[in-house]
């Protein structure tokens, strides 16, 4: 393929890229502030919201238990980085430490009893920038900001019974900027740490069905997440190299929507391995389709080099 040819790959592909991406973002942003909340549970009176009673930011995240709320309640009475953790993406919280040198994260495996009953407006979750404000035994725990943070902002963990063995667990932020916040800025960085707040929930559910998740856990889904984006980064060679690379430009596409399901909504494992299968499957094609592509050669003219109309 000729370096006109290959530039026009290169747009092609970026310009793919581009597109997809902002799509999937856009479509992340707009379910991020409601994720899993039924009509009912965003409209619903809870604690704390008297705390900050006009909001800029309001999200109600809501996961389904096969639990009781008498089981689920010690799992959040003991969240906090100096406790049980958040039952999240331990490797990324630490990074956040690394910057402070002032918390470690481990996630809790068993409920401890000694932190079943912190000190309410004392015992900080997140250093000391948000502190639990109140609980509720079996019912919420409250987190609000301390003075060490320039916001307003309230956390609440909210379970509630919906069947003899099923429960609702209702996640609420409350958060209100200074006026000097750029809304936009802001509302970018909270998207991405919903990546967090989506696994802590899975954490949470796992925990309280009884099922604690394995050491090696976060370990084996970066493995999953990395080798799906290092299928794109062949696709994406593949698209520029080969004159019949169209293919590759779709397993490009199908590496980023798997990116954003891996991502987002973080499906159970057996589900991200068909995921990886399938790309990986993808990628195979591409190489097989090389390696059945007649070469075609001319005086001066290397194999697999075509006119911009082949291509």
């Amino acid at each position: 393929m000729n370096q006109s040819n290959k530039r026009k790959r290169i747009l092609i592909g970026v310009v793919t890229v581009v597109i997809f991406l902002s799509a999937g973002f856009y479509w992340a942003s707009r379910q991020i502030p409601t994720w899993g909340s039924s009509a009912q549970e965003i409209n619903l009176a809870l604690p704390g919201d008297e705390l900050i009673p006009s909001p800029e930011l309001i999200w109600n995240h809501a996961i389904t238990v096969q639990a009781l709320p008498q089981q689920i309640y010690p799992w959040l009475v003991q969240i906090g980085d100096s406790r049980a953790a958040f039952y999240s993406i331990t490797f990324i919280e630490n990074l956040f430490c690394m910057t402070t040198g002032e918390c470690h994260y481990k996630n809790a495996d068993r409920i401890h009893e000694e932190w079943q009953n912190p000190t309410r407006g004392e015992q900080g979750i997140i250093i000391n920038y948000l502190v639990i404000q109140d609980y509720q035994p079996d019912e919420f725990v409250l987190a609000r900001n301390s003075t060490a943070l320039p916001l307003q902002w309230t956390w609440l963990w909210y379970v509630y019974p919906i069947g003899e063995n099923t429960s609702r667990l209702v996640v609420r932020h409350r958060i209100d900027t200074p006026q000097d916040v750029p809304m936009g800025i802001f509302n970018l960085i909270m998207n991405s740490g919903y990546v967090m707040e989506r696994g802590m929930m899975l954490g949470i559910r796992e925990r309280a069905e009884g099922r604690i998740p394995s050491p090696l856990t976060e370990s084996v889904g970066a493995l999953i997440w990395l080798l799906v984006f290092l299928g794109g980064v062949i696709a994406a060679v593949n698209f520029i190299r080969l004159p019949r690379g169209y293919h590759a430009l779709g397993v490009g596409i199908e590496v980023i929507i798997v990116l954003f399901i891996l991502t987002f909504i973080q499906p159970p494992f057996w589900l991200r391995w068909v995921l990886l299968m399938l790309v990986t499957a993808g990628v195979t094609i591409t190489f097989w389709q090389t390696k059945t592509m007649p070469q075609k050669t001319s005086p001066g003219q290397q194999p697999f080099e075509e006119d911009s109309q082949t291509a």
